[in-house]
């Protein structure tokens, strides 16, 4: 006592630094229960998930009717989706001949030229939205259908995009539906008609545009209805290389000559002018026979 009543100051001090060291003992043994607590009950829990999923319910009528009714809300729940997503996708016309889908094509590729010259936009040559093939020759009765479908999901792609302001479409690349494949070659439809109701489409769409434009391309083609897909992105910049760290101000282009020679010509743009390459894999949902609007 007489130690405490000579040194006042550093008493108090032992006294504080006592009281913060058992609060401080005491909060790590609460933090200690807590975690081991948790850790406790995550440990459970994963014990119970392995039980349950290395499990072989015993073949009875409850655990067979307990089957049954999971099976039955699977197929509500599905059902639905492939209801959504028919409403959102392009309508099939199951009675499209493959000329009617040869005209549809013509009209389509048509109206896509002549947008893009009305934009200055340049096309490939003989652009003709990735239905090549069928410039000359009609499809199958089989595969008219799907390809018409496809076709109004592609041309309304071409069509936002070239209202994006782009500078160019270099290339459009169809991945070939199963309805073209040999194998489906019942004019009736019926190879066909054993395909899944929904099933995607993949397409390549290959376009250059500055990165204003690029951005509201993507936006376009991600809000476009017929419901498209957006896969794989894949970007190029025009100008890969960053600007030289000696001669930061140095223009990769021609220099601009000035009205006033004696003037020094204006300081190059760095950033923003650069073009870019999109590559894009897209998809659109090829709805089949029974999942058909009305």
């Amino acid at each position: 006592m007489n130690w405490f009543k000579a040194n006042p100051f550093l008493g108090g001090l032992a006294l504080l630094t006592a009281l913060a060291t058992a609060a401080g003992l005491y909060y790590l043994s609460g933090q200690k229960a807590a975690f081991t607590e948790q850790s406790d009950a995550y440990a459970n829990n994963v014990s119970t998930l392995n039980n349950l999923q290395s499990a072989k319910p015993f073949p009875n009528e409850d655990n067979l009717r307990a089957a049954q009714e999971e099976g039955k809300r699977a197929a509500e729940v599905f059902s639905g989706l492939a209801s959504a997503v028919t409403e959102q996708s392009a309508s099939r016309d199951n009675a499209l001949t493959p000329q009617q889908f040869q005209d549809n094509l013509s009209k389509a590729a048509s109206n896509a030229s002549e947008q893009a010259r009305a934009g200055d936009i340049a096309l490939p040559e003989d652009f003709y939205l990735g239905f090549d093939q069928y410039k000359t020759q009609p499809p199958t009765a089989a595969a008219a259908p799907a390809l018409g479908q496809q076709l109004a999901s592609i041309s309304n792609v071409v069509r936002v995009v070239l209202e994006s302001g782009i500078r160019e479409i270099t290339a459009i690349n169809r991945i070939p539906l199963p309805e073209e494949a040999a194998a489906a070659t019942d004019e009736d439809g019926a190879e066909a008609g054993k395909l899944p109701d929904l099933l995607l489409a993949p397409f390549d769409l290959e376009f250059v545009a500055d990165q204003a434009n690029f951005r509201q391309a993507l936006n376009a083609i991600a809000k476009a209805e017929p419901m498209v897909l957006i896969r794989v992105v894949s970007v190029a910049n025009s100008k890969p290389l960053a600007p030289s760290k000696e001669n930061p101000l140095e223009a990769e282009s021609e220099p601009v000559e000035t009205e006033a020679p004696d003037q020094p010509p204006p300081i190059p743009v760095l950033f923003g002018q650069e073009n870019l390459t999109v590559k894009l894999r897209l998809a659109s949902v090829s709805v089949g026979a029974s999942a058909a609007k009305e």
